[in-house]
């Protein structure tokens, strides 16, 4: 069981970091984002196709773990270049009818995300109004895989990222609102719509905390439900995060997150989290 924030189910849901820091904002003219992150996810309960909750057995389950690398550079001063790819290792462990445990794992590439982001209008450089569109490409095959990595399709996806500060006599931080929408070009799909909302404020000693609450809606033909979540076309989630993000200096931040998918369809119950250093050259 499993997803990821660039295809994958469980990877999909531990992506997150980076876009509360950087996600809406123009990186600027020739300038540089490089963010490599160490991403956890573990599942043993689910929802079914009606999201009733379903106990996993006794010694079954799944976790992920990924690394990943997440580079953007400013083509201009409304345009960046972005390029997302993950590396999983995916434990499974399945309860057969007569109750044996049966372990599986697969490791490699997963899936790249490579696009353009724009930013459309600005309200006196506070906030701004995105658009981003990127294509995904599988770098791997799930012949011979024990758990499938992710479709193995091509996809592509088109997003609308409003982001802005707040700077008001009550409060002081910063919002990232996006919607969009993820198509696989594969006769299944499926089509899926994603979402999140996150609020951020800074706290002393160039800390900031933000709480985040995001998910994905699918849908496909293809409505069969597998224990290796990766694979489910027609699913749903929403989940829930909280971020903790540390500046050392201008351009070295750590950022912490920490998730739970607390409602869905066709998907898993779980939670996970992240670690990410942003350097900015």
């Amino acid at each position: 069981m499993k997803k990821t924030y660039i295809i994958c189910l469980s990877l999909i849901i531990l992506s997150s970091a980076w876009q509360q820091a950087f996600a809406g904002w123009p990186i600027g003219k020739y300038r540089s984002i490089v963010i490599p992150s160490f991403n956890y996810y573990t599942s043993k309960d689910s929802w079914d196709r009606n999201g009733t909750k379903v106990k996993g057995a006794d010694g079954s389950g799944f976790t992920s773990y990924a690394i990943g690398l997440y580079f953007g550079y400013g083509l201009t001063r409304r345009m960046d270049l972005l390029v997302n790819v993950l590396a999983p290792y995916q434990s499974s462990k399945l309860v057969t009818a007569t109750g044996a445990v049966t372990p599986q794992n697969s490791s490699g590439l997963g899936d790249m995300q490579v696009g353009v982001s724009y930013a459309l209008i600005n309200f006196g450089y506070k906030s701004y109004l995105s658009i981003q569109a990127s294509g995904i490409i599988p770098l791997y095959k799930n012949t011979n895989r024990a758990i499938a990595l992710g479709y193995g399709a091509y996809g592509g996806e088109v997003k609308l990222m409003y982001a802005g500060g707040i700077d008001s006599k009550l409060f002081k931080g910063y919002y990232n609102l996006e919607a969009g929408y993820r198509r696989f070009f594969d006769f299944d799909g499926p089509n899926v719509l994603v979402y999140s909302a996150s609020v951020g404020v800074p706290v002393p000693g160039r800390n900031q905390v933000s709480v985040e609450v995001g998910g994905q809606w699918a849908s496909s033909n293809n409505k069969t439900f597998s224990q290796n979540l990766s694979v489910n076309r027609d699913f749903a989630f929403t989940k829930a995060g909280l971020n903790f993000g540390h500046a050392f200096t201008r351009r070295f931040s750590l950022f912490a997150n920490g998730f739970y998918t607390f409602t869905g369809r066709n998907s898993g119950i779980g939670y996970g989290g992240s670690l990410q250093a942003i350097m900015k050259i």
